[in-house]
């Protein structure tokens, strides 16, 4: 068996223990470029009421929320296959197969076009029929047909934007991303400003100014996109009626998100009603100002989890779960830690917020700030179950993620809310929203645990994934070098023969992690600073992976070869030799990090001295 003699070296070893500083530095700049784009498209709807409801008065912003049942209903197709594509993709790519990832993000774009354009021509139809559901009548029944009828015929632009910026995303472009939904509803605010407060055209000015700004960024960056060097997706729509499994996958991975949407509009549509019908117009202006704050919370909330589906799915990919239980927590701790400062905001100076969204009714105004007070409470809540949610969809626990929806918006959220309502007034609602979220997160936890229990989700804990990874041998950080070089090659050595590998195979292991981390060190850092690379040697289904990440320049350490000069007359590398053996090995550049995978069959390949 290999054998470590020198101590300089073994404590060297010691200190090659897995660390997060890879993904860490990944889920802070996708991170911060997702809160920018979650920032910049929540932004749009919350200013977009407050720019109503200044210049139209507070049954403009009214108007607004209560057109969001139909618009939701526009934005189903859109969600559902960019959501579920996205995080597919993610997940090929990290399988490295950017062929089929192509074919999803193809087939999401097409299929989520072709639901907005008929939606758009059965708009005459149908926006009156919405109007008449939500039972209100006069100056408001009239704002929210203009709205839902020109959004309509929008969204068709508006839907490959939005699609387009997922992939981008997931594409590891999500700088672009930001900026193209930055860019939309900038321009989004100024048209809304200008036609709203300079034309005639009232709501339906809101909502055209919606689309022109989506127009506008798609144009500038949907062509960028296509063009760059970098991109590993490739739309294609060839042979699609052959790829049901990955149809299948997709629609799967966005159903929860399609559910929490339809829930969504399902308890909008019923609260919205009740209300309306209960208390009237003023007092469904002062809730459809809590309604729109919900947006800030999400605003900060969707850009923070949205590290789960871009990093954390390709960190599933690939079976890494020490990166996947990374994301998760600092997700977590930087979701409640916004929700804390917007919670302190609201307790603080709730009457600031309801005059941003022009809100002027004295007499309401007083139940209004104690409901807002009282709502701030939920935060913390939501977000738990937000970000469950989120991260079960993720990983394929669909029936999870689509549970945790139905207990919250649904089976909790719609019966308290009336209940409360007829029970204690106004405020009732807003502690009616506290009590879904908190006993929707604690009935959800407890399916979770029944479920593992009863062996259908068969992994222990909160993140449903196993302890270790499976097979998992050994899990390293290394410092890219030639000396750790040396030390890693030992190491594996020393793993393979313990797990039954031929000592010929694992020397050859060895030397070719060896020559790897080599490359890596010397030619994916340009400048002289060394910096970290991941590695994991696991065994699966008669066959050992070793997996390669670091954070350099884009290289490809398996196809380089060393100058004729280097080599010398009786030259055979390790990877020479490791290509001899029954292998695959694939290289590719995902979430800005370099892949290397090496697959190596425990049946006996080439002679180590041929």
């Amino acid at each position: 068996m290999f054998k470590l003699h020198d101590r300089s070296k073994a404590k060297r070893v010691r200190q090659m223990e897995r660390n997060d500083s890879l993904i860490k530095q990944k889920i802070y700049k996708y991170m911060l470029t997702g809160v920018m784009t979650t920032i910049a498209l929540q932004l749009g709807n919350v200013v977009d009421a407050m720019i109503v409801g200044n210049l139209l008065g507070s049954i403009g912003n009214a108007a607004v929320s209560a057109s969001m049942p139909y618009t939701y209903l526009l934005q189903a197709a859109t969600i559902l296959l960019a959501s579920g594509g996205a995080v597919i993709s993610a997940v090929l790519l990290g399988k490295h197969d950017s062929a089929n990832a192509g074919k999803v993000m193809g087939g999401c774009l097409a299929a989520g076009l072709a639901y907005p354009l008929i939606f758009a021509a059965a708009s005459p139809a149908l926006v009156p029929a919405y109007v008449r559901f939500t039972g209100a009548g006069g100056d408001l029944a009239e704002m929210i047909g203009d709205f839902s009828f020109v959004y309509s015929v929008g969204m068709p632009v508006i839907s490959l934007v939005i699609m387009f910026s997922y992939f981008m995303n997931a594409d590891s472009h999500p700088s672009w991303a930001a900026g193209m939904n930055i860019t939309a509803n900038a321009v989004n605010l100024v048209l809304d400003f200008v036609l709203v407060k300079f034309t005639p055209l009232g709501m339906k000015g809101a909502a055209l100014s919606t689309a022109l700004g989506y127009l506008a960024a798609g144009l500038i960056f949907i062509p960028l996109y296509m063009r760059s060097g970098t991109r590993m997706l490739r739309p294609d729509i060839k042979g699609l009626t052959k790829m049901k499994p990955l149809a299948v996958q997709t629609l799967k991975r966005g159903l929860p998100n399609l559910a929490y949407l339809v829930m969504t509009v399902i308890a909008m549509s019923i609260m919205n009603r009740v209300i309306i019908g209960a208390l009237g117009d003023g007092y469904y202006s002062a809730y459809a100002v809590t309604d729109n704050t919900q947006n800030i919370v999400q605003m900060f909330l969707n850009g923070i989890s949205s590290v789960i589906a871009s990093v954390a799915g390709v960190l599933y990919g690939e079976k890494d779960y020490f990166g996947m239980r990374t994301v998760l927590k600092r997700v977590l701790k930087a979701a409640l830690t916004a929700g804390a400062v917007i919670m302190a905001v609201f307790l603080a100076v709730p009457g600031a917020i309801a005059l941003l969204y022009g809100y002027d009714n004295a007499a309401v105004m007083p139940e209004l700030l104690k409901g807002l007070r009282i709502f701030s409470f939920s935060f913390g809540f939501f977000i738990l179950n937000a970000v469950s949610q989120n991260y079960y969809r993720t990983t394929g626990q669909t029936f999870l993620a689509t549970a945790g929806m139905a207990l919250e918006l649904l089976i909790f959220k719609v019966p308290l809310m009336i209940a409360g309502m007829k029970l204690f007034g106004f405020s009732g609602l807003f502690a009616a929203i506290i009590a879904s979220e908190l006993l929707a997160f604690i009935l959800l936890n407890a399916i979770r645990i029944y479920m593992q229990k009863t062996g259908k989700v068969p992994q222990k804990g909160f993140m449903a994934i196993p302890d270790r990874r499976d097979g998992e041998i050994c899990d390293l950080t290394i410092k890219g070098g030639d000396e750790n070089a040396v030390d890693i090659s030992g190491k594996i050595i020393e793993y393979c023969i313990n797990e039954d590998m031929s000592e010929r195979q694992a020397k050859i292991m060895g030397l070719a992690t060896e020559e790897l981390v080599a490359n890596i060190g010397r030619h994916g850092y340009p400048d002289t600073e060394k910096k970290n690379i991941d590695i994991c040697l696991s065994k699966s289904d008669g066959s050992f992976f070793l997996r390669l990440r670091d954070d350099g320049v884009p290289f490809d350490p398996v196809s380089y070869e060393p100058a004729d000069e280097q080599r010398g007359e009786k030259y055979i590398g390790g990877l020479e030799l490791l290509k001899k053996l029954a292998v695959n090995i694939s290289y590719m550049r995902v979430i800005n990090l370099n892949n290397t995978i090496v697959e190596i069959k425990t049946t006996e390949g080439a002679d180590l001295n041929e």
